[in-house]
């Protein structure tokens, strides 16, 4: 973490095999867990997404949200190769969450317009 000039540091943890974290922050805030050889981390900070960013080149590795998107900078991602299936996959299934969220709404409207029409008519 020196050389990266970074305020995070490596420290054990009960939850995970270690974890990585500003200590100037707080212990919960921006914390990056590593747990069976990856590491991860919930909504993290712009300052821990860069430096996840600068640690993965340090490492030769990437990091990746849960859109099987990889990062490049803060701001810029891309699909590599080697997650495309996975990507493919997550995006069918957002898909198929959407249609399945619409399809009961939809038959609501049509039967509530069903009701104000027999109402008119009666």
């Amino acid at each position: 973490m020196q050389r990266l000039h970074s305020p995070y540091v490596l420290a054990p943890d009960a939850r995970a095999d270690a974890r990585v974290y500003d200590p100037t922050r707080g212990g919960d805030t921006d914390v990056l867990f590593l747990q069976v050889g990856e590491l991860w981390v919930s909504n993290p900070s712009l300052q821990l997404l860069g430096m996840m960013i600068e640690l993965a080149r340090e490492l030769g590795a990437r990091v990746r949200n849960d859109d099987f998107e990889t990062y490049r900078t803060v701001f810029e991602t891309y699909i590599h190769p080697d997650d495309a299936a996975l990507a493919a996959q997550a995006r069918a299934g957002r898909r198929r969450y959407a249609v399945g969220a619409a399809v009961p709404i939809g038959v609501g409207m049509l039967l509530g317009m069903l009701v104000v029409f027999l109402r008119r008519q009666g």
